[in-house]
């Protein structure tokens, strides 16, 4: 199963990346956005049926949810493509 990623989720993945390399060594911001994505690839598995999100505001959008550490990873399957649509942190949704 493929996997794309909106503007909106990719900005916030490189936000992310830049965040976590202000905070360490170079390249740690690469690396973390690496196995992030891995993650990502890891939920994509054919016929596979994935729950709404828990959130209701998520689940009215008819979103799906995946987790990768303490950022929760909005997504919807469309025929075969994991479509990642929003990475919220998930102490905001609390």
């Amino acid at each position: 199963m493929k996997v794309t990623f909106t503007t909106k989720a990719t900005n916030r993945l490189y936000a992310i990346a830049a965040f976590v390399e202000s905070k360490n060594t170079q390249g740690s911001g690469a690396r973390y956005a690496e196995k992030f994505r891995k993650a990502v690839e890891r939920m994509a598995q054919p016929d596979v049926q994935y729950a709404l999100c828990n959130h209701p505001s998520l689940a009215l959008l008819k979103f799906n949810c995946g987790h990768y550490n303490d950022w929760v990873i909005a997504f919807k399957i469309r025929k075969d493509t994991l479509v990642v649509y929003q990475i919220i942190r998930g102490s905001l949704l609390a």
